[in-house]
């Protein structure tokens, strides 16, 4: 029977937002032991940048630290790299790490080794990966789960969010130790460890630019000439532009669906309409968007001064390798290897009682069959498109037999 558990196991302490208590934050850790158990709150849905407001902190002979990164910051003390130096080179624990690395090498924190205890069960094939469902399955232990959503940007943090952001970080180091037991255990701990480098080699630089990111409005779709498209994208960046500079979410200035409905409305031979049309739009006379009609008109007006050529085109600009539904017409060869491929891959996760994605994502794949030739080593091309050699152990058996 599982335990319920409502408070950290040892008194909270303060929340560290002062330079003083930063330094004797980093003190305790340094005398501390073993791994460090991280974790990160942030304020997603609620503001446009995805920082961190809150660092949480564990290690044996430590105890758990709160951090305040937006107090030291104001506060000029920027080197938040130091929680790194203070723990050497002790491993770091941290629960869905790919969504904590960016706000964290934001402000220069870089594990120098990593255990993520979500991508652990997951290799270890358990039906639920979230960080409740491991502790209850792992351990018995049971932790109410009521801030995740919360905005974290807000001043001060309530007591009951502090010792909810505390017990995130309270079990995860006993929590790695059973993961890694059964890792090894089923002799599957080589591949935790490469994907856990390959994390973190993800995040050492940031990503590049997202092309032409206005195509993910939802319900783009709809959309069926340039011209509908044109006035999507100049709404869409002029959102975005209020949304950056306001730090806010873009969906809570204007809604993606008001967006797609005012341009859907327009035909490839009527004029563009003047701003005061909006009105129409139920989207548009919100009091959030209607605070920014100036912006919404601006928009407008920049596709009044294009050109039907500068137009977007209906399809996205292409990445330079062909999808795979288009093999089936053009390249019949090669659709006939992913769909075999595919299906081995799916009964190989099925047996590994693994997900498919990881021993082989779709992108992967795809990329793998454009860029194979007769004569090109397999092994080779896999390492070159992405694949983690334990990876590669696996899919060289089913690849060999159509290569």
């Amino acid at each position: 029977m599982s335990q319920f558990i409502e408070y950290p196991r040892e008194p909270l302490r303060l929340l560290v937002d002062t330079p003083e208590a930063f330094d004797a934050c980093l003190d305790s850790l340094s005398s501390g032991s073993g791994p460090v158990a991280f974790d990160a709150e942030r304020a997603h849905g609620h503001r446009y940048w995805p920082k961190a407001y809150l660092f949480q902190m564990r290690r044996e002979g430590s105890g758990t630290w709160l951090v305040d990164p937006i107090a030291l910051e104001q506060d000029g003390d920027t080197n938040l790299g130091r929680l790194v130096d203070a723990c050497a080179e002790a491993p770091w624990i941290i629960h869905a790490a790919s969504q904590d690395l960016p706000c964290m090498v934001d402000v220069g924190i870089r594990p120098p080794v990593l255990f993520d205890t979500e991508l652990a069960g997951r290799l270890l094939g358990a039906p639920a990966v979230g960080l409740a469902a491991l502790l209850d399955a792992k351990l018995g232990i049971r932790l109410r789960k009521a801030h995740s959503a919360d905005n974290w940007a807000i001043r001060p943090l309530p007591m009951s969010w502090l010792i909810y952001a505390a017990l995130d970080v309270d079990y995860l180091i006993e929590l790695a130790d059973v993961l890694h037991a059964e890792l090894v255990a089923r002799n599957r701990i080589a591949w935790a460890e490469e994907e856990f480098i390959h994390i973190l080699r993800s995040f050492s630089t940031p990503p590049a630019p997202r092309k032409e990111p206005w195509r993910r409005l939802s319900g783009i779709q709809g959309l069926k000439h340039p011209k509908q498209l044109a006035v999507a994208r100049a709404l869409w960046q002029e959102r975005d532009l209020v949304a950056r500079n306001r730090d806010r979410p873009p969906s809570r200035i204007l809604t993606d669906a008001a967006i797609v409905e005012f341009a859907s409305g327009l035909t490839p031979e009527g004029p563009i309409p003047d701003a005061p049309s909006l009105s129409r739009i139920p989207g548009f006379t919100t009091r959030s968007a209607g605070r920014y009609r100036a912006n919404w008109a601006r928009a407008l007006q920049s596709v009044l001064q294009l050109s039907p050529s500068d137009y977007p085109s209906r399809r996205p600009e292409p990445s330079g390798m062909p999808q795979p539904r288009s093999w089936e017409r053009n390249n019949p060869e090669r659709w006939e290897l992913w769909r075999k491929i595919r299906a081995d891959v799916d009964a190989l996760a099925g047996e590994l009682g693994i997900q498919p994605s990881l021993i082989a994502p779709s992108a992967t794949l795809q990329a793998f069959i454009h860029a194979w030739e007769d004569g090109r080593d397999p092994r080779a091309v896999l390492l070159e498109v992405g694949s983690r050699n334990w990876q590669v152990d696996l899919l060289l058996p089913l690849l060999t037999k159509y290569l």
